[in-house]
């Protein structure tokens, strides 16, 4: 069964190209943990580098299932970030833990850190171990550095709908029991609502709302539905800046629609469907 994961990129960083609110307060944050355990939700999703994310998760960490991610380029060993993780959020272990910079590394970092993930799994620390994927090639080398590949999290939106059409890619990870999670099903905000910014004026992004308007669907709830649609996906993960946008997210996910044609929609193109290339607006 699906599950929502509530994001915490905001809470540590301005994160989110239509994130108007920035780092959130500690009062949004309070009132976000509690509507989110309110609307049954108990997946969390968060990182060492999203700041101070993980001590201000701390206080509710306890309630839900959390996934975190650590980096393998960085100087200090994988088990020693892990630990820090752990005080940070106030826990002996992690439903899942993976490798942030995966697509970074080179080939030998990210032996190194899928061994050292591996052994942390095996000691009891954490339930799961994979890595935060882009692309095809991302999953390739995971499933070739990990034993035992247990996650993996991809982009996924109505609009990049680049790993739909990678059915071996799929089969594989879900015969080895991984669990797929997706991030970025909005495109950072961009799917959820008409915006100023500059690349809501992007052609895919304006043919996806005149879509939305002409076959009378709201775009969140489109956007939603898309995923809903997916059945190998388990958990997906929605960053939010009010309990407000998590109700509407969590009541469009409750009731999907019917949507069809939707591979009409895809964008191949990666200034677009890939946040890395993004200039900072």
């Amino acid at each position: 069964m699906q599950v929502l994961a509530l994001g915490t990129a905001q809470w540590g960083n301005s994160y989110g190209v239509t994130n108007a609110e920035g780092r959130l307060s500690d009062l949004r944050i309070s009132e976000l943990a509690q509507t989110a355990l309110n609307l049954g939700i108990r997946s969390v999703d968060t990182a060492a580098g999203y700041g101070n994310a993980q001590e201000r998760l701390r206080p509710w960490a306890k309630e839900f299932l959390v996934t975190t991610k650590i980096s393998g380029a960085s100087q200090e060993t994988v088990a020693t970030q892990v630990s820090s993780s752990l005080t940070e959020l106030g826990l002996s272990n992690v439903h899942a833990c993976l490798v942030h910079d995966w697509a970074a590394l080179s080939v030998e970092e990210q032996e190194r850190s899928a061994k050292a993930l591996t052994e942390l799994q095996r000691d009891g620390v954490v339930n799961r171990v994979g890595v935060s994927a882009y692309d095809r090639i991302d999953i390739d080398r995971a499933l070739e550095a990990f034993s035992e590949l247990g996650c993996v999290q991809i982009p996924l939106s109505i609009l990049d709908q680049r790993l739909i059409v990678e059915e071996s890619i799929i089969k594989e990870l879900t015969s080895r029991g991984a669990e797929v999670q997706a991030r970025s099903i909005f495109l950072q905000g961009l799917l959820a609502a008409e915006s100023k910014v500059a690349l809501a004026q992007h052609p895919a992004v304006r043919n996806f709302h005149q879509w939305c308007s002409n076959n009378g669907y709201q775009p969140l709830e489109a956007a939603v539905s898309f995923i809903k649609g997916l059945d190998w996906i388990e958990t997906v993960v929605v960053g939010v800046t009010s309990a407000a946008e998590l109700e509407e997210i969590s009541l469009a996910w409750n009731t999907p629609i019917q949507i069809s044609n939707v591979d009409t929609l895809a964008s191949q193109d990666l200034s677009l469907i890939d946040p890395r290339t993004w200039v900072k607006l």
